[in-house]
C-alpha cells in the first residue's frame, strides 16, 4: 500500500543499522529511539508518528496489550477526577492517597475496591460506551461515565487508522541498553463499527491508569496518565487488515 512506501524504506534503513546504544534503559526509550531516527517529535499523543501512520514497537520475545489511544469520557467535562474521588482506593505504599488503575470490559465485572465493580456496555441506540458501576449485588449504583461513537471514531480515524508494528530485540551490556529493530508489520483499520463490535465482545478494553504524585510540590495530586482503549496483539488481525 502506498501509505507505508516511505515508512518502509526508511525503516530499512533503521534496520541495517544494527545494535543501537540506548540513552536510557527504560522500556520506553525503545519507541523514543525510533521516533528521533525517523526524525519525528516524539511526544504528541493526539497525532500518528508518522504522517498519517502509528507506530507501535514491541520486544520480539514477548506478547503485550497493545495501547491504540487515549480517550478520556466526554460525557462530563471532570468525569476523571469524579471517578477517583468515588471510587479510588488506598495507594500501595502511601495510604492516604488513592488511585485508580483497572482494565475494564464488556466481557466481564472488574472489582475495584470495597465492594464495587466497573464493567462496560455498548449502548447502540445511543450512540455511547456506557461505564457501569454496581455492588456486589449486581445492581447499578452510577451510569453516570461514558465515550461517544463520535469521539471514537474521530480518534480512530485520525490517529490510528494505518498502524505500523515493529519488532525489537534487546540486551544489557555493563548495565547499558542496546537494541535492534528487526520486522515490521503494516495494518489498515477494517472499520469503526468494527472496533465497537469488538469492544462489545471484550477483546478491546478501556484502562483507567490514574495515579498520584508521590513527590514534588505536587506530591498527593491526581497524575492521570491517560485512559486507554486497547487490545491484544494476538488480535491485532480481528480490527485490522494485514498489508502485505
Amino acid at each position: 500500500m502506498k501509505e507505508f512506501s516511505n515508512l518502509k524504506q526508511e525503516l530499512e534503513s533503521i534496520k541495517k543499522m544494527g545494535w543501537i546504544k540506548c540513552d536510557q534503559k527504560n522500556i520506553g526509550e525503545v519507541g523514543l529511539k525510533l521516533e528521533k531516527l525517523l526524525n519525528k517529535n516524539p511526544g504528541n499523543f493526539e497525532i500518528p508518528d508518522y504522517d498519517n501512520i502509528e507506530i507501535k514497537t514491541k520486544s520480539s520475545l514477548t506478547k503485550k496489550l497493545v495501547t491504540l489511544f487515549n480517550a478520556a469520557p466526554d460525557s462530563y467535562l471532570f468525569e476523571i477526577k469524579r471517578l477517583h474521588g468515588l471510587y479510588g482506593y488506598p495507594h500501595s505504599k502511601m495510604r492516604q492517597y488513592k488511585v485508580l488503575n483497572n482494565i475494564v470490559s464488556c466481557s466481564r465485572r472488574t472489582y475495584i475496591y470495597n465492594g464495587i465493580f466497573f464493567s462496560l456496555k455498548v449502548l447502540w441506540n445511543k450512540r455511547m460506551i456506557n461505564l457501569i458501576v454496581t455492588n456486589r449485588q449486581g445492581e447499578v449504583i452510577d451510569n453516570l461515565t461514558s465515550w461517544s461513537f463520535d469521539m471514537i471514531e474521530e480518534k480512530l480515524n485520525r490517529k490510528i487508522k494505518y498502524l505500523c508494528y515493529v519488532e525489537v530485540n534487546k540486551y544489557y551490556e555493563k548495565e547499558q541498553m542496546y537494541i535492534k529493530y528487526s520486522n515490521d508489520h503494516y495494518y489498515v483499520l477494517k472499520g469503526f463499527d468494527c472496533f465497537i463490535k469488538l469492544i462489545e465482545r471484550g477483546i478491546i478494553t478501556i484502562t483507567f491508569k490514574i495515579g498520584v504524585f508521590q513527590t514534588g510540590k505536587r506530591k498527593g495530586q491526581i497524575h492521570d496518565h491517560g485512559t486507554s482503549f486497547s487490545i491484544h496483539e494476538d488480535d491485532l488481525e480481528l480490527l485490522y487488515k494485514k498489508d502485505s
